[in-house]
């Protein structure tokens, strides 16, 4: 790990920039609701000084939990490591703090996932994502966590590709500007309609889905297609009308 430094307004001379890493575990609770989801805790599990170090502790974890309750283990959805600056304030672009510089996602047995080296500052933006790193498929069942709940989905559509991203900055003729939230999948939730939840946050479904879920995820889908291709109708009505 290499400190960068910054200039102190004071004059007082430059101080450190370090890199750390924050790793937490995403648990859920045991009672599964009746829409197929589970209620969500994070757990701070340690800070680190490297990725190396943040994988270390976090396998060391796993097998402990193992080796102590398979019932515990279970209740483990993934784990979470936030990359993160010391001595860093506002960013530039946005005059706000940037909450991270990157996240790293591992499935329950500690394998990482998916690495989204993006931050939400919009000071590393997201320039399409490597088809070999899109886990999932248009059609899979997956899971979605946030905002302290993990919600049972179907995908609808994946993550922009670095590929199309660079043809269509070429049809453009410039950047587009997107930042971390457009490295997102498009997902189906029963009873919510759809989400855009960033990949970092899907993981592969595990476990039993019932019927009544699946029902209530495909009704969501159908749903929109019926409201977007009633939208669509209008549009076309109105282009219509003003063409005559």
């Amino acid at each position: 790990m290499v400190p960068m430094e910054y200039e102190n307004t004071d004059g007082k001379g430059k101080h450190p920039i370090m890199q750390v890493f924050e790793l937490k575990a995403i648990t859920k609770s045991s009672n599964k609701r009746s829409d197929g989801s589970y209620k969500a805790h994070e757990q701070e599990l340690g800070v680190f000084d490297s990725v190396e170090n943040a994988e270390a502790f976090m396998k060391l974890f796993i097998d402990k939990v193992k080796r102590y309750s398979e019932r515990w283990y279970f209740e483990y959805h993934c784990f979470v490591i936030y990359e993160k600056t010391l001595n860093r304030g506002l960013s530039a672009k946005w005059e706000s703090v940037c909450e991270f510089e990157g996240v790293r996602s591992y499935l329950p047995d500690g394998t990482l996932y998916c690495d989204s080296p993006y931050d939400d500052a919009c000071e590393k933006p997201f320039r399409g994502r490597s088809a070999e790193t899109i886990k999932l498929k248009v059609g899979d069942l997956a899971w979605c966590w946030w905002c302290g709940e993990i919600h049972p989905c179907l995908v609808a559509a994946l993550p922009m590709t670095d590929a199309y991203y660079q043809e269509c900055v070429q049809h453009c003729g410039e950047e587009l500007g997107l930042d971390y939230s457009d490295d997102s999948y498009t997902v189906y939730i029963g009873g919510y309609g759809h989400d855009h939840p960033t990949c970092w946050r899907c993981m592969p479904y595990y476990g039993k889905i019932s019927k009544r879920c699946l029902q209530r995820i495909y009704a969501s889908k159908r749903r929109e297609e019926t409201e977007n291709e009633k939208w669509r109708r209008e549009q076309e009505k109105m282009q219509t009308e003003q063409a005559e």
